[in-house]
C-alpha cells in the first residue's frame, strides 16, 4: 500500500504512526498509573523524536 503513495504522503503516513503509537504508549502508561498526567504528552513527543530519528537514518541510508 505504502508504494503506490507519492513520498510526501508516505512520509506524512509515517509520521502520524509515529503520532498514534506514542498517544497508545502514554494512555497504557496513564491507565497503569505511571508516570501521572504528563504520561500523555511525554510519550507522545518521544516517540515524535524517535520517528523523526529514524526517518532520518532511513533517508539517509537511501
Amino acid at each position: 500500500m505504502l508504494d503506490s503513495l507519492s513520498g510526501p504522503m508516505r512520509s506524512l503516513l509515517s509520521r502520524v504512526a509515529f503520532l498514534a503509537a506514542g498517544a497508545l504508549v502514554g494512555l497504557g502508561l496513564y491507565a497503569l498509573g505511571v508516570g501521572g498526567v504528563f504520561a500523555v504528552p511525554l510519550a507522545v513527543v518521544g516517540a515524535l523524536v524517535i520517528g523523526e530519528l529514524y526517518l532520518f537514518a532511513l533517508a539517509e541510508a537511501s
